[in-house]
């Protein structure tokens, strides 16, 4: 077992979530904190140091085996990893990297927080095999990131791919920023939260009241995907209208970059991504300019509320080691042995398991059944694999649901159903996102 391990740090206008890495991105422990309001400096650096502290007491690691510390700031941050302006912090022109690299007494990589959630799914998410990307994460504003030939588009001052801030109509609604008519302005949610206020105002009647409260003091993404299941009106056709818009600065940004993959995270995709990448990609598809041109992939972030912070822990071993971007080294060593067990790391299982895509070893709740629903592939594939491997062994038998099928389909997950021996040959070969689940 390595002695030497990584943190990522996520730092939010609300939160730190930090994460202790192995070198294989192996997710070994988490911690949080609340961002105190108004948070400076001294706030911020001490929130770092407590996160770090709490993490190698838990696992006992002595701070001298952390290689690296890599943070993810909401701001824009030159290419010497100072940060330059954070609009929700106070750490506009603060050498944070330096403060840091001083107080933990190890190397810290400093980054834009959309930029390293875009790396993290280059690293071991969904983006592993595109070599030109375009992120855009839609949350409460909307952030982005471009990766052109392997490489990070940063800028001169490291302040590039700031796509919500891209101009869609100048005499649009001011934006956060100060501009009029950016993207974020339509699509960001507090723009939707502005124009669902101003439609309860004028007298239209919606479910959102009574999933928030009245007078809409803040929309999380859980409720609008609540109300668009439930084909509320006002919340459908607002929340359509900044789809629209954002799929129109899609086929935009396709005419700049010409990406392999438009790459969408964030919480309003990872609540609404149903409603949102299928009308990217039929914009996409119907775009004149580029008819004899291969159509982008449109692809929802794996890692979800990891992705920043593995990103971050990327960076810092980037810098000297590239090529641990292309690997995807998590995942146990399985084999069959000459009496047909499964042995995960040396230790044969004796009962229904599975391993999830991010590696960990897990046991069902409850009995499986024997047809396998939605219900049951929930767990399972809650780590969001490309590829699920059903290993049966020589007594058992299972199907999948029509309803697990259509889960499936509808996360874009590979299904494969193998007797034991070429079920764990399978998931040993694999190159993607993968879970396996014994059904012994």
């Amino acid at each position: 077992m390595t002695n030497k391990y990584f943190i990522g740090i996520d730092v939010g206008g609300t939160k730190v979530y930090g994460g202790l890495v192995s070198p294989s991105g192996e997710i070994l422990g988490t911690k949080k904190f609340a961002t105190p309001p108004h948070a400076g400096v001294k706030d911020i650096v001490g929130i770092i140091e407590k996160l770090v502290k709490s993490l190698t007491s838990e696992f006992e690691i002595p701070l001298k085996n952390i290689e690296g510390v890599g943070v993810a700031i909401p701001g824009i941050v030159d290419n010497d990893g100072r940060v330059v302006a954070t609009p929700n912090l106070k750490l506009g022109n603060v050498d944070l990297k330096k403060i840091l690299s001083k107080k933990l007494k190890t190397k810290v990589g400093i980054g834009n927080d959309v930029n390293l959630g875009v790396l993290g799914e280059r690293w071991l998410g969904a983006g592993r095999k595109a070599q030109n990307i375009v992120g855009i994460f839609p949350g409460t504003g909307v952030g982005g990131g471009v990766v052109i030939k392997n490489e990070f588009l940063t800028g001169a001052q490291g302040a590039a791919a700031e796509l919500g801030h891209m101009t869609v109509d100048p005499n649009g609604p001011e934006c956060s920023c100060g501009n009029k008519g950016c993207l974020e302005a339509f699509v960001g949610r507090w723009a939707m939260e502005r124009d669902i206020r101003a439609a309860l105002k004028r007298g239209e009647k919606s479910i959102i009241t009574d999933l928030v409260g009245e007078g809409v003091p803040q929309i999380k993404s859980n409720a609008l995907a609540k109300a668009l299941k439930a084909k509320d009106g006002l919340v459908t056709r607002v929340f359509g209208r900044a789809v629209d818009r954002l799929a129109s600065g899609c086929v935009s940004l396709n005419h700049v970059f010409n990406p392999d993959m438009f790459l969408l995270g964030g919480g309003v995709v990872e609540a609404c991504g149903e409603h949102i990448l299928p009308k990217i990609e039929a914009a996409l598809k119907k775009d004149p300019f580029f008819k004899k041109l291969d159509v982008p992939k449109v692809v929802q972030s794996k890692l979800g509320d990891d992705a920043v912070m593995l990103g971050a822990v990327a960076l810092v071993f980037s810098a000297t080691d590239k090529d641990r971007l292309k690997k995807l080294e998590y995942y146990p060593s399985l084999k069959c042995n000459a009496v047909g067990h499964v042995l995960v790391k040396g230790r044969v299982l004796d009962t229904t398991s599975y391993i999830r895509a991010d590696g960990k070893l897990k046991e069902p709740k409850d009995i499986l059944p024997s047809a396998l629903g939605d219900d049951e592939l929930v767990d399972i594939c809650k780590k969001n694999p490309e590829l699920l491997i059903i290993a049966l062994s020589k007594t058992s038998r299972v199907v999948v649901t029509a309803k697990g099928l259509a889960f499936l389909k509808k996360k874009k997950i590979e299904l494969r159903i193998l007797p034991l021996v070429s079920a764990v040959k399978a998931f040993t070969a694999a190159e993607e996102r993968r879970a396996i689940l014994f059904y012994l």
